[in-house]
């Protein structure tokens, strides 16, 4: 508590502000997003891979196991990420955490990624 001299020169203590209950409001939802329809995807490369893997990661690695591997845009819509990303989870968990090989080529002008099974 702070304290106040009077007039008189006797101190008074003056209470500190006292916390307000927050009351949260019901989530709700706007007149934006009443109408709106979910977005699809333009292609969908495997859809059983979302159901079948619970995360992330394992979801990549699965398309990558692939024989043709993955383009960058097909993991993009699997896994909702950036390029970059995609790009920093080969690179630094699939690649040097793993120790998986990633091979990177060129099949009609789209770089795909796949990873080599001994």
């Amino acid at each position: 508590m702070r304290t106040a001299t009077s007039k008189k020169g006797t101190a008074k203590p003056i209470p500190l502000a006292t916390k307000k209950a927050v009351v949260q409001k019901p989530i709700t939802t706007t007149s934006k997003t009443k109408g709106l329809k979910p977005t699809t995807p333009l292609t969908n490369p495997v859809p059983a891979i979302k159901e079948q893997f619970k995360t992330k990661q394992s979801q990549l690695i699965a398309l990558l196991k692939g024989p043709k591997g993955s383009s960058i845009q097909e993991l993009m819509q699997v896994t909702g990420w950036q390029a970059h990303s995609i790009r920093g989870v080969i690179s630094g968990v699939i690649r040097k955490r793993l120790g998986l090989t990633v091979i990177s080529q060129k099949m009609d002008g789209v770089q795909h990624y796949r990873i080599e099974t001994a």
